[in-house]
């Protein structure tokens, strides 16, 4: 048996969390990732989760590096460094709702902007222009993903276990924010 790590002991009480609000019907789990990246000796602990009537989804995500292990167990640190783990939150939503960027912005930043960085990314698919000026390089239908990262400004411990159930919370809030505009934006287009 080994004795577990920072990142061990948040993952176990991360994901029964998760899995609790799964069984209580609040949210789905749709995907976990559990990684070791060998390259860089990094791991990354990674779940994706949604409302059964959203259209929205959000992946939460903790990373830990050898640096993190090796304050912990040898104790290396760096000055002003203390072992632990980043955490880092993600909404995807359709495209439309950039629209809503604002809206969802101030939403987001109310919750979450004392202790985290948010950034907006736009992902849209296009097609290439093959040389015959047809395609023109512009939007296909306008395919793609609105996404708001939130990235946690300092990196948690043990000491952030009892925090755990109120940012998972916040995350579901989070997730209920960007999910009532989609359901906004069905009204509307269901009333012309």
């Amino acid at each position: 048996m080994f004795d577990p790590t920072i990142f061990d002991n948040l993952k176990v009480v991360l994901e029964g969390h998760l899995y609790d609000l799964d069984a209580e019907q609040m949210i789905r789990v749709i995907g976990r990732e559990d990684f070791i990246d060998l390259a860089s000796m990094k791991r990354i602990f990674s779940m994706r989760i949604r409302r059964d009537e959203g259209c929205c989804q959000a992946e939460i995500s903790m990373t830990s590096v050898l640096s993190d292990f090796a304050g912990e167990r040898f104790r290396l640190i760096e000055p002003g460094e203390r072992p632990g783990a980043k955490l880092a939150l993600r909404l995807d939503m359709p495209l439309s709702h950039c629209e809503h960027a604002a809206e969802l912005h101030r939403a987001m930043a109310d919750r979450w902007a004392e202790e985290a960085r948010i950034r907006h990314e736009r992902l849209a698919e296009f097609v290439p222009d093959d040389g015959s000026g047809r395609s023109g390089g512009g939007p296909s239908d306008e395919k793609g993903a609105y996404r708001i990262h939130i990235e946690f400004i300092r990196k948690i411990d043990e000491s952030h276990i009892g925090d755990m159930e109120s940012l998972l919370a916040h995350l579901v809030d989070s997730l209920v924010d960007a999910d009532e505009v989609g359901d906004r934006e069905g009204r509307a287009r269901d009333s012309e």
